[in-house]
């Protein structure tokens, strides 16, 4: 998170960052979740048990969304400088997060060419059975589908139009598998990942709650958040 303004009280440091559109807080916030903390840099040390508040801000929000953490670790580094290790909880208070959410879904509705609102993620995934894979990551999510970004020059030759597709993850609620197939592909450009979508198949009834549990960030993966995806007949064979 990059800081806009910070406020430290006995046993508590605030800070406060700006967005400029909802998706981008949302993002980071998932961002920050999904890894389950962060190491700081700082030129004082501050005692183990000390208490971070994220304030994340967006100016078409009423309030802003929380992220508290826990200073767990402070280590000496060279120049009279620290590394602070902080531990990620995102609380109970859903308010900012409620509300951001509603604007996103707001913001989205008269979208033309979606037929469901997508919601920003930062989630790493990868194909566990095929050595030497990319790693992929998941950035967006829907009712009807996913989008995902390839770290690599160009995308594997699994991916293309049509292949069957399966994403899993585990979710506090249980495991949810998400399948269906690649609608579409990208090959990115100088400063831009390749990237590709996947339409999700018909999902059984179970798996539409969790999804959308995940959707609304009520029930979230332990961190770190890893997904597990596979491609053609390795999808076919594990879908539910």
């Amino acid at each position: 998170m990059s800081e806009s303004g910070t406020k430290q009280t006995l046993g508590e440091v605030r800070l406060k960052v700006a967005y400029k559109k909802p998706e981008d807080l949302l993002s980071e916030y998932t961002r920050s979740i999904g890894r389950g903390g962060v190491t700081l840099h700082t030129q004082k040390s501050l005692p183990v048990g000390t208490r971070f508040v994220f304030e994340l801000h967006n100016p078409g929000l009423t309030r802003p969304v929380e992220v508290l953490g826990e200073v767990v670790r402070s280590t000496p580094q060279p120049g009279d400088r620290y590394l602070l290790t902080v531990k990620y909880d995102p609380g109970q208070d859903r308010g900012g997060l409620d509300t951001v959410l509603q604007r996103i879904f707001d913001l989205q509705e008269y979208e033309k060419l979606r037929r469901h609102a997508r919601i920003p993620l930062n989630l790493p995934a990868s194909e566990e059975e095929t050595p030497f894979a990319p790693l992929f990551f998941v950035r967006d999510l829907s009712r009807g589908g996913v989008g995902l970004e390839v770290e690599a020059p160009a995308l594997p030759t699994t991916v293309k139009v049509g292949m069957p597709f399966l994403l899993e993850m585990e979710l506090s609620l249980g495991t949810l598998m998400l399948h269906g197939e690649v609608a579409w592909t990208s090959a990115g450009g100088a400063e831009v990942l390749p990237s590709f979508g996947v339409n999700f198949g018909t999902l059984r009834q179970d798996t539409v709650e969790r999804l959308e549990k995940l959707l609304t960030l009520a029930a979230m993966p332990p961190p770190p958040w890893r997904a597990r995806i596979c491609f053609g007949i390795d999808a076919v064979m594990r879908m539910p």
